[in-house]
């Protein structure tokens, strides 16, 4: 495999000094569950989401003086080749593309662990990086399929396929599945319509950022054609053409949708929710919102919620300081380069 480094660009042969590329995060508003490829195996999938402003940064220089990766996370991994990483996302993408003598440093608008799909940002971030790096010409659409082969082919993650594809694509998203195919619906939305989506949605961080990966591990290990949690999980996915509808012709209509879907989605199951959740849900509700669901896996992270607009001063005052976004109509990308 051939090596390359930030010294040198096999397309324009200049000096690369700094490159800097993003992935955004996601919200997920309906069907979440139905992109697993256990549910996959048996029927087909949609989800709703929209690509949010807060992000995963993947900074890149070159080393001048000495060889090996410097590569800095929550953690600071300093080692001789790629194959030497702990982080395995990082051996997986460097190795595969042949990339060091590099310092490193991967920065986020959020910690991991809210429900926002961070570490797929990461996968997509980390071969937007390496794409650019090695004049690898790639769509989003391939950039997202092969984050999902790294996360759960090679590595074998008990995840989706909605957070890669988010990411990678960027925007407001109807994504179907069937089997491994992807068809990406974007919605035809006016910047009326995205503003009043945005408008109405309020993320409010409850519990202590953790893994998804235990909780993804019970319910993909509990999706047989008869089970309680295939039925309940095709009852969230049939969700999906009623939340696009709303968002085209009555906004005020996704509320209850959350609501219902965060009502089936409790039946999954212990560790979904608990009573910190719970008692934040009800708080949110009582404050004025119509509807809302607990983002990611479970457990904890970021509950979304709609509130009308009249209700919003009330419900500000009764909840913890929400997360401010806006909808990111751009997936991931390169930012800088110098």
């Amino acid at each position: 495999m051939r090596r390359h480094s930030l010294r040198s660009n096999q397309a324009s042969h200049r000096l690369l000094v700094v490159l800097i590329a993003q992935a955004p995060l996601r919200v997920s508003l309906l069907g979440g569950g139905s992109d697993l490829p256990a549910f996959l195996e048996q029927a087909p999938g949609s989800v709703l989401s929209f690509a949010i402003d807060r992000r995963v940064f993947l900074a890149g220089h070159p080393f001048t003086h000495r060889s090996g990766i410097l590569l800095k996370y929550s953690k600071t991994e300093d080692v001789e080749s790629p194959s030497d990483l702990v982080h395995p996302i990082a051996r997986v993408v460097l190795e595969r593309y042949g990339i060091n003598d590099i310092d490193l440093a991967v920065m986020a608008d959020v910690p991991a662990g809210t429900g926002l799909g961070s570490s797929s940002s990461f996968t997509v971030v980390m071969l937007t990086f390496a794409h650019h790096l090695v004049n690898k010409k790639v769509t989003a659409a391939e950039t997202a399929a092969e984050a999902v082969e790294i996360e759960v082919d090679v590595l074998g993650e008990p995840i989706g396929y909605q957070d890669q594809w988010a990411s990678a694509v960027g925007g407001i998203n109807a994504l179907h599945f069937e089997g491994r195919a992807v068809h990406v619906e974007p919605l035809q939305v006016t910047k009326d319509q995205v503003s009043q989506l945005q408008s109405h949605l309020f993320l409010v961080p409850v519990g202590s950022p953790r893994s998804a990966s235990d909780l993804l591990k019970i319910q993909r290990d509990s999706l047989n054609e008869s089970s309680e949690t295939f039925r309940a999980t095709c009852e969230i996915r049939d969700l999906v053409p009623l939340g696009v509808s709303a968002i085209a012709k009555d906004i005020s209509a996704l509320g209850p949708l959350l609501h219902q879907s965060w009502e089936i989605k409790r039946r999954l199951g212990a560790g979904i929710s608990n009573s910190a959740v719970d008692e934040a849900y009800e708080r949110g509700m009582n404050a004025g919102a119509t509807g809302g669901k607990l983002l990611g896996a479970g457990g904890s992270g970021y509950l979304l919620f709609f509130v009308p607009e009249g209700k919003q001063s009330q419900f500000k005052a009764s909840v913890p300081k929400p997360l401010d976004f806006t909808i990111a109509r751009q997936g991931a990308g390169i930012i800088h380069e110098s």
